[in-house]
């Protein structure tokens, strides 16, 4: 018997074959009447995913014919207090990418992504916000602000066993994304896409021996419009990840153990005020990247609301919250994002 990981991996892809062998009995509609202005292009931004390969989730629609450029910086606070680590830092994940659409089916793209670990300014927004709505600190208020720290303690005792800046966790890396639209869709079925990604990394948390992974993933998108005003968005993904050896940590300090592969899962919905204006609500699952480490080896949670605005010639304006759920260690206390995409 298949194991439990990729036994959901072959149900998804049966499934998925399944409906794009019905859209072939669909009516016939324009190729991008299912993609409306799409999803927000964001990735996960929690603690441990954030070290490697961050599988992006890919749709119909998001490779379009032609040129076209995306720039984008999410901006996010992480506040972990457990009895043996604590993370209090903030992270900058800047993204480029260059993109070209061969035609309305097959589409590739190359990016290089920055993400940057540092002190920042959230801190006493993010406590004076919890204060005036009565929410516990967890612990932020006795500690100095704008910190960029990992702390590991020794559970039984408090002891601290080793601090590290949170910038020997900076990474970053280039990728090349192949994608493919199976079904354009129509009015009753959605369109359909298949895509895969490889990341070489140029530069790895000084964590691991590795300073130049090469991980690898693919996944699957589904784009669905329902009336002239909503739109929802599917993805799902599968990465895997080269060698992940980690350097001797201190003494006393438990070795880290991450997953070899992971999946991620995007549900999106979209009401559009206008055909160039959208409001978005979006659901990011990351399956757990740490094997041993309590809060860090569950799954993250991710919720983002945001907008984007068809600006003309100008190109397209996208604007994000991000805000954890379910599981707080293991994903952003809070976050912005803002992205721009030009058409060339």
């Amino acid at each position: 018997m298949l194991p439990k990981k990729q036994l959901i991996v072959f149900k998804g892809i049966l499934v998925f074959f399944l409906l794009t062998a019905a859209t072939g009995f669909a009516e016939e509609t324009a190729y991008d009447y299912n993609h409306g202005l799409g999803k927000l292009s964001l990735r996960s931004q929690s603690p441990a995913q954030s070290l490697r390969l961050t599988l992006p989730m890919i749709i119909p629609g998001d490779i379009k014919p032609g040129w076209e450029t995306h720039i984008s910086l999410t901006w996010t606070n992480v506040w972990a207090n457990e009895a043996d680590y604590l993370l209090d830092y903030e992270m900058s994940d800047t993204l480029v990418t260059v993109a070209y659409g061969f035609n309305t089916r097959f589409g590739l793209a190359l990016g290089f992504d920055n993400r940057k670990y540092f002190g920042g300014a959230m801190d006493g927004f993010i406590q004076g916000f919890h204060d005036l709505f009565g929410i516990s600190q967890d612990g932020r208020d006795e500690v100095p602000k704008d910190r960029k720290v990992i702390q590991r303690y020794n559970p039984q005792t408090g002891q601290l066993l080793s601090e590290t800046s949170a910038s020997e966790m900076n990474n970053n890396g280039i990728g090349i994304l192949l994608n493919y639209n199976l079904a354009h869709g129509s009015k009753t079925w959605p369109s359909l896409n298949i895509y895969g990604v490889m990341r070489y990394g140029l530069k790895s948390a000084s964590i691991f021996k590795d300073d130049h992974p090469l991980d690898y993933g693919f996944g699957i998108g589904l784009a669905k419009r329902w009336s002239s005003k909503w739109y929802t968005y599917v993805a799902t993904g599968y990465t895997l990840y080269e060698s992940c050896e980690t350097r001797e940590p201190a003494p006393g300090v438990k070795h880290l153990k991450f997953e070899d592969n992971a999946l991620t899962g995007l549900f999106a919905i979209s009401w559009h005020y206008t055909p160039n204006f959208s409001i978005l609500a979006q659901y990011l699952y990351s399956e757990a990247a740490i094997k041993n480490i309590d809060g860090l080896d569950e799954p993250s949670h991710e919720v983002q609301l945001g907008f984007k605005w068809l600006m003309g010639k100008c190109g397209l304006l996208e604007f994000a919250l991000i805000e954890n759920i379910i599981t707080m260690d293991n994903s952003p206390d809070f976050g912005l994002h803002l992205g721009w995409s030009y058409k060339l």
